[in-house]
């Protein structure tokens, strides 16, 4: 379309042009002056400007409209979405409480995940200084990372096949053993080494495992929990107390990662009851090869072993019964499970077995109770827990070689006060054998303390305090305590977790 600014300006050329004309051909005096033809091209100009400026003004207009309207479909989107952002087929988002990464039709999943306790400690071995000769007490305080975790899972390909990857990181720096590895002296400590580790990352947990489509049968490989235990089996992200207990750390060495291949059965939400066996590399084999005892090194003492554990759920979710806590306990819970481990080294073999109860409700009670028993064929010293890994110590020689049995009991319970705090207590009592020569096989504690919850698991203090009223005849590193075989000792905790 012709502008009217354009027609203004084509009208006044063909009137001067005929102006021009006429004066020529008649040759009279002119009829338009140069005055009306000055004000004729500034009322052009005025006409000019003023089109410029309405167009810039719709073009204005406009601009506004459009952001007006993507702002106005991003919120839409993100509305429908649930907080998700898409991309090429792929959300990424916040949900559940975890952040995650999914394809649109659900068979691709990663959810990375970061788990941190800070731990302040300060240990008390009672009369331990100067023997019986004017005791003191030796105190040691300070500070330490007990747990920085980092990891992901999720499932590949379909919803059925599922992976789970989990590192720690060392905690301490020190000295190493060198042992000898041939003749006559083999596996006997030759000299130390420098250990400075502290931090550096060690794999907890790396299993995949696919559920077999119309069945409740579900196969696991790779490392794992040991199937013995309740609390060993509960991540340490979902406890009420600072730390395991004795009896898990001693009879089943903490959280008991060992290599495995498990048969799985798991019929569903509402199942009452839930299996798992399969054989594994020997307990406590964490982070070893395929070779054997004695050729694996002191953090490895079996050949294989087989391991399996049943639940039974009398009532309430199997969801609540993944922590030992009171947290969003939405039913009343009761489940009873039993689990063991067979692991054989050379001509030798310990079983591990235990019994176990949990009870839970929106009341806010909270009631856990185990029994454990350990037989070795030959006495070959006991096992504890170290910032490398599980070790071997050497026994008592009275035993060496002899069929020993040991056992543990322990209750615990706790108590949810306004969904923010949870004031619990634990005893357990054990006898063991092996121990070294002169220390008490008897060993008792208590251990009470309070959580306060912040964000529920994801930010919780706890404080707690280990009583031992007749020591420990050896090292604990997870729990903090120390060697104090003919001495009580009290050890105090504050910790802080942040899990996102």
């Amino acid at each position: 379309m012709i502008s009217r600014t354009r027609l203004l300006a084509a009208a006044a050329a063909s009137a001067l042009a005929l102006c021009t004309y006429t004066v020529r051909a008649e040759d009279p005096a002119p009829t338009t002056t140069s005055t009306e033809i000055q004000a004729l091209r500034a009322r052009l100009d005025q006409l000019e400007a003023q089109q410029k400026q309405a167009e810039q003004q719709r073009h204005e207009a406009e601009q506004k409209l459009d952001e007006k309207i993507t702002s106005e479909q991003l919120d839409k989107e993100t509305t429908e979405k649930s907080q998700f952002i898409s991309a090429e087929g792929f959300t990424a988002g916040y949900s559940d409480n975890r952040f995650v990464i999914q394809s649109d039709d659900g068979n691709f999943k990663l959810r990375p995940w970061f788990h941190l306790q800070i731990r302040g400690v300060a240990n008390d071995r009672q009369g331990f200084q100067n023997g019986n000769k004017n005791p003191e007490d030796e105190w040691n305080t300070g500070f330490e990372i007990r747990r920085m975790r980092f990891g992901f899972d999720g499932n590949a390909f379909s919803p059925d096949f599922q992976y789970f990857f989990n590192w720690t990181t060392n905690r301490t720096s020190g000295n190493t053993n060198v042992t000898s590895t041939t003749g006559t002296t083999k596996g006997t400590v030759i000299g130390t080494a420098s250990n400075g580790q502290g931090g550096v990352p060690i794999l907890e947990e790396a299993w995949i495992k696919y559920h077999i489509p119309t069945t409740p049968l579900i196969f696991q490989l790779g490392q794992q929990h040991d199937p013995i235990l309740h609390e060993e089996m509960t991540s340490s992200r979902y406890r009420h107390s600072a730390e395991i207990s004795l009896t898990s750390d001693i009879f089943v060495n903490g959280d008991a990662f060992t290599e495995a291949a498990m048969l799985i059965y798991d019929n569903g939400p509402d199942s009452p009851v839930r299996a798992e066996a399969g054989i594994n590399h020997g307990i406590r084999s964490a982070n070893t090869n395929f070779e054997s005892y004695p050729n694996n090194g002191g953090f490895n003492q079996f050949n294989y072993g087989f391991a399996g554990r049943v639940e039974y759920k009398v009532m309430g979710r199997w969801k609540d019964y993944a922590q030992i806590a009171q947290i969003d306990v939405k039913d009343p819970l009761l489940v009873f499970g039993v689990g063991g481990d067979y692991s054989e080294r050379g001509h030798d073999g310990q079983v591990v077995g235990g019994v176990d109860g949990q009870y839970s409700d929106p009341n806010g009670v909270l009631v856990y109770g185990e029994v454990v028993d350990r037989y070795t064929t030959h006495n070959f010293g006991y096992f504890t827990q170290s910032s490398q890994g599980a070790s071997l110590n050497a026994g008592d020689p009275a035993v060496a070689g002899t069929a020993t049995n040991e056992y543990s009991f322990l209750l615990e319970g706790g108590y949810l006060i306004a969904n923010r705090y949870e004031p619990f207590l634990r005893y357990e009592y054990m006898k063991l054998q092996g121990t070294p020569a002169g220390s008490r096989n008897y060993i008792q504690d208590v251990t009470t303390g309070v959580n306060v919850w912040f964000q529920g698991h994801r930010l919780k203090l706890t404080g707690e305090v280990m009583y031992l009223p007749q020591g420990l005849p050896f090292d604990d590193s997870p729990t903090d305590e120390f060697a104090s075989p003919h001495h009580g000792e009290l050890v105090y905790e504050m910790q802080l977790q942040l899990l996102i």
